[in-house]
């Protein structure tokens, strides 16, 4: 018995490094999320230090408007769905496919191609037209009831007033989760190895936006 459980716990062993091992040398993704503002801030020529990124914003510089450039997070993926924090703690949702491209005479004959579908929205933003007609009502009630609160407030007195701004913080949760927008919604080729800007989506009033850059690194051998 003693022996089966060391075979047993060998086995194991050799199973989780086969698929660590498979895991390393999967292609993944690098998604950056920035942050971009017209105004210049501080020294040099406000892009990201690292070469890839500089390169690729380089490229598009004069369809973007901003002239500095903020890192907000980045993640790593395979594929899927991931979260990633922007400012004021604002969270966005991230959804990317990608497949090789087969290589067709006289249609594709680049190796190393890929058709990527990449979304980035806020969080529960509606997902077809219909939902967001009725997230748009809602989202209206919402600030007639949050108007008609703060009109109260000057009259608060007490433990009433601390309720009042608990209930005010809660409407405006809801209000943000009502108006949440799909952001960027795109489908594109890129080579392994190749690092592109993914899109813009403007906030804060069109001084500042995101800007997504996603670089495709190739599996380990």
């Amino acid at each position: 018995m003693k022996a089966f459980r060391m075979l047993a716990v060998t086995a194991a062993i050799l199973s989780a490094t086969t698929f660590a091992a498979a895991q390393s040398t999967q292609r993944g993704f690098s998604v950056v999320l920035l942050l971009g503002e017209t105004q210049a801030t501080g020294g040099g020529d406000g892009l990201p230090p690292a070469p890839a990124l500089r390169k690729a914003l380089n490229d598009v510089k004069d369809f973007l408007p901003y002239k500095s450039y903020r890192v907000l997070d980045t993640q790593w993926l395979r594929s899927g769905s991931t979260r990633m924090k922007g400012p004021d703690d604002q969270e966005y949702d991230i959804d990317l496919v990608a497949d090789e491209m087969p290589v067709i005479p006289g249609l594709n004959e680049k190796t190393g191609m890929l058709n990527v579908f990449f979304k980035l929205r806020e969080i529960g933003a509606a997902e077809n037209s219909s939902e967001e007609f009725g997230r748009s009502i809602q989202a209206a009630e919402l600030e007639k009831q949050r108007a008609s609160m703060q009109a109260q407030m000057p009259a608060a007195q007490g433990a009433m007033v601390q309720e009042m701004k608990a209930r005010l913080d809660r409407i405006e949760k809801q209000i943000r989760l009502a108006r949440a927008r799909k952001l960027i919604d795109s489908k594109f080729n890129m080579a392994i190895g190749e690092t592109v800007v993914v899109g813009t989506s403007k906030i804060g009033g069109g001084d500042k936006g995101l800007v997504v850059l996603l670089t495709s690194v190739a599996g380990g051998k």
